[in-house]
C-alpha cells in the first residue's frame, strides 16, 4: 500500500479529471509523477484510490483529508457539467473491465487442476482489483442490464470455485471491505 501514490493519483484527478472525461481515450495515460508510476486515468481507477484514501485516512487525516476534498470537489464538478460524456465513459470502462474480467475467468476455466487451484493462482489477487472496479463502478453509475447480467454469470462461476478465506489485500484496508459485500477479497 503506498499512500503517497494514491495522494499523487488524487491531485491528477484533481488536475486532469476534466481532460479525461473530454478525451476519447478509455485508459488516459498519465505517466511517473514525483518517483512514482501512475496508473492509467479511468473513473474506476478514482473510484479505488476514492476508497482506498477513505480506507487510509487514519494514518494522515491532514494530508488525506485535503487531498481526497479537493479531487472529490473536481470530480463533482465534472460530473454536473459533463453529466452524459462522464456516464458514457463509466459504462464503457465497465464493460472493457468486464470483459477483462470474463477473459481471466475463461482462461482459469481451461482445465480442471487450474479450476481447483484458482484462490492459488498469483494473477487473482491483481484480477481482483478489476472485480472490485467493478463493484464500484456500478455502485457510481447505472449500468446496462445486459452488462450486468453477465457480471452475474461470471460471479457465478467464480462461486463455483472459489475457497472463501482470508483478506488478500493490505490488512489496512480490510476494514473498509465488508467480507458480504466484497467476498471476492477473502480467498484461500
Amino acid at each position: 500500500m503506498d499512500l503517497t501514490r494514491d495522494l499523487i493519483f488524487a491531485e491528477v484527478v484533481a488536475e486532469q479529471f476534466d481532460d479525461y472525461v473530454h478525451a476519447e481515450v478509455l485508459f488516459y495515460p498519465v505517466g511517473a509523477l514525483r518517483g512514482h508510476m501512475m496508473p492509467m486515468l479511468t473513473i474506476g481507477t478514482w473510484l479505488e484510490t476514492e476508497w482506498r484514501l477513505s480506507a487510509l485516512r487514519a494514518q494522515a487525516p491532514e494530508r488525506v483529508d485535503a487531498a481526497l476534498e479537493r479531487a472529490r470537489a473536481h470530480v463533482r464538478q465534472v460530473r454536473s457539467r459533463a453529466a452524459e460524456l462522464y456516464t458514457q465513459k463509466a459504462r464503457r470502462e465497465f464493460k472493457s473491465r468486464l470483459d477483462t474480467w470474463e477473459m481471466f475467468l475463461n482462461d482459469r476455466s481451461e482445465d480442471a487442476a487450474r479450476l481447483r487451484a484458482f484462490n492459488h493462482l498469483s494473477g487473482y489477487r491483481a484480477h481482483a482489483h478489476t472485480r472490485f472496479k467493478l463493484e464500484l463502478l456500478k455502485e457510481d453509475v447505472a449500468q446496462l442490464p445486459a452488462q450486468l447480467a453477465r457480471l452475474r454469470l461470471c460471479d457465478a462461476r467464480l462461486r463455483a470455485h472459489f475457497e472463501p478465506g482470508a483478506f488478500i489485500w493490505e490488512p489496512e484496508l480490510e476494514a473498509a471491505a465488508p467480507r458480504e459485500r466484497f467476498w471476492w477479497l477473502y480467498a484461500a
